[in-house]
């Protein structure tokens, strides 16, 4: 072996290492051009990984559109992905969602490369459903022309996910150069479409590694057309239901339970009343607790609920306005009183908490308020109900607080889709499209943040949602 192969062996062995170490750096095959220049195929494979990260994101391919393949994985990599193995990470088994597909899923692998083709096209192959139809959305709704590949092209054990781009879409990215050349290919080049293209993948990532839960309040939904409502969540990618639990119905939730678990979903029994918040009306919260326990006692096993969603709300009453300061008191301690009961019996337990409690209505009366109830819930939703994602006034400037206080993904923020008779509360004016890309910023807004507490988004409520989808 010549000294300038060993060296040349050496300084590729330097470059690995060296990548591997600098974790969120993209390295390739440089200012080399055709297959015929590439020494050594693995030495030359274009990967982008953050270390120690869940999620890897892989340029590398056969063809000649290796340095087009490798900007896209880099840009849309961005440092999301150890983001979300952080989150996996600090998530206790005894916390809602440490167990569920999201958190099992720690192995995702995206590969992106390039085909001629004179059209402007994505095909999409791999073995995660889910996750190609998150990034066909996402796709889609920047206007970009994606085909579900179906014949097994590209598809293998380990790719979750096969984005293909045509050699036409692929110069649509760039103002000049040439696809197979890093040198060419300048950060002036890059086109809105680029960007683009980019962060639609960044946001189908979001959301895939973050939840997606509905409020179900209408009955029928369960006892008429179980089917009907169980595809549409299974098509939304629903992780967790808050069913509304009423017992003049409960021969319909072992059919309609069974459904859901069968296709990953988890489902709470929903209840409460603005009367629950004061002490003296524990017994009936508990009461409502024994009917389900009861219920699950003869239920099968995949056909119990596995958790309690308090929805209670006692600032209707008169007594809110009276003394605030002891309402705010008894319901702090009328929720302790409900949640230990309900772990006693091995639920799950979540509360639904208005966004105004961090505030003046609250805050004097009770400082910290917010806080307790994070600490001693298993989750909370925040009623964020809003319908512009972010500044003032906005689902985040809303919810932040209660994300950024949670140290682990606790803290669901609700959204509104009930008409509601001022414009900036609910969705119910704007369009499915128009929600879905402001809930894509909710989502890029707290990964930006670094804020582990964010847990996903909860629509209120599901028929709302199923027919604003319809429209």
């Amino acid at each position: 072996m010549t000294s300038i192969k060993k060296w040349s062996i050496a300084l590729l062995i330097i470059l690995f290492f060296v990548g591997l170490f600098l974790g969120s750096k993209v390295f390739g095959e440089s200012a080399i051009y055709t297959q015929n220049e590439v020494i050594c195929e693995s030495c030359w494979e274009l990967s982008y990984m953050d270390y120690q990260s869940d999620v890897f994101i892989n340029g590398k391919e056969d063809g000649i559109f290796l340095p087009t393949s490798s900007l896209i994985a880099e840009a849309s990599s961005e440092d999301i992905y150890n983001h979300y193995a952080v989150r996996d990470v600090t998530s206790s088994a005894t916390e809602i969602g440490a167990d569920t597909k999201k958190s099992q899923d720690i192995s995702t692998l995206v590969t992106i490369q390039g085909i001629s083709g004179s059209t402007p096209t994505t095909y999409l192959s791999g073995n995660n459903l889910e996750l190609k139809n998150v990034v066909k959305k996402h796709l889609e709704m920047n206007g970009f022309a994606v085909n579900m590949d179906s014949d097994g092209t590209n598809q293998s054990s380990t790719t979750d996910v096969s984005i293909t781009y045509t050699e036409a879409q692929g110069k649509a990215f760039f103002t000049d150069g040439n696809l197979t050349s890093f040198l060419s290919l300048s950060e002036a080049a890059k086109t809105q479409k680029f960007k683009d293209y980019t962060k639609s993948i960044q946001d189908a990532i979001h959301e895939y590694k973050t939840e997606k839960n509905v409020w179900i309040w209408d009955r029928t939904a369960v006892s008429e057309t179980p089917d009907e409502t169980i595809n549409f969540l299974v098509q939304h990618h629903v992780d967790n239901l808050y069913l509304h639990f009423n017992p003049l119905i409960k021969e319909s939730y072992p059919y309609f339970i069974q459904k859901a678990t069968e296709n990953g979903m988890k489902v709470h029994a929903l209840m409460g009343a603005p009367q629950w918040g004061l002490e003296a009306n524990i017994p009936d919260g508990k009461h409502r607790m024994d009917l389900v326990r009861e219920y699950n006692e003869n239920a099968p096993a995949d056909g119990k609920f596995i958790g309690i969603h308090f929805d209670i709300e006692p600032h209707v009453l008169d007594e809110w306005d009276q003394d605030r300061a002891d309402a705010v008191q008894q319901w702090a301690n009328s929720v302790q009183e409900y949640i230990q009961y309900a772990k006693e019996f091995g639920f799950t337990v979540g509360t639904d908490l208005p966004f105004w409690t961090d505030g003046p209505s609250v805050e004097p009366y009770y400082p910290g308020f917010y806080q307790k109830m994070i600490d001693m819930n298993d989750y909370v939703t925040v009623m964020a109900y809003r319908n512009t994602a972010l500044g003032s006034n906005s689902i985040t400037s809303l919810s932040e607080n209660e994300v950024l206080y949670a140290n682990s993904p606790k803290v669901e923020i609700g959204v509104e889709l009930k008409p509601h008779y001022l414009d900036y509360v609910s969705f119910d004016d704007k369009t499915n499209l128009e929600m879905e890309k402001e809930l894509a910023l909710v989502r890029d807004y707290y990964k930006d943040l670094k804020a582990i507490g964010f847990k996903g988004i909860t629509y209120h409520s599901y028929r709302e949602w199923r027919d604003l989808t319809n429209r």
